[in-house]
């Protein structure tokens, strides 16, 4: 019940939203738990330039779901690229240290 109402306040959001460029991806982790650790820890940094880019990311299930909405088509390129590299080196670190 949770995760329906967070979605649908992030659908309202971005419906309010004044930017014009906007990208939804799904990165699929093997379990739930996972997912919800790469979530938190991508959660704590914010994105830097607030007034030109909005990113929101959720979980449900398996799936790390993540919103952008930016000022303009580079901001948009920036902030994907920029969010799946932190990405890479958290699913790194998480191999690197997961239970054999």
């Amino acid at each position: 019940m949770k995760i329906i109402r967070s979605i649908k306040r992030i659908k309202k959001k971005f419906k309010q939203s004044s930017f014009s460029y906007g990208r939804f991806i799904q990165i699929p982790f093997p379990n739930e738990h996972l997912a919800d650790i790469a979530q938190r820890v991508m959660n704590v940094d914010e994105e830097l330039k607030t007034d030109q880019v909005r990113r929101v990311i959720t979980n449900k299930d398996n799936m790390l779901e993540v919103h952008f909405e930016c000022y303009n088509t580079k901001m948009l390129r920036v902030a994907v690229n920029s969010f799946l590299e932190y990405l890479t080196m958290v699913t790194r670190t998480m191999e690197a240290f997961a239970d054999e």
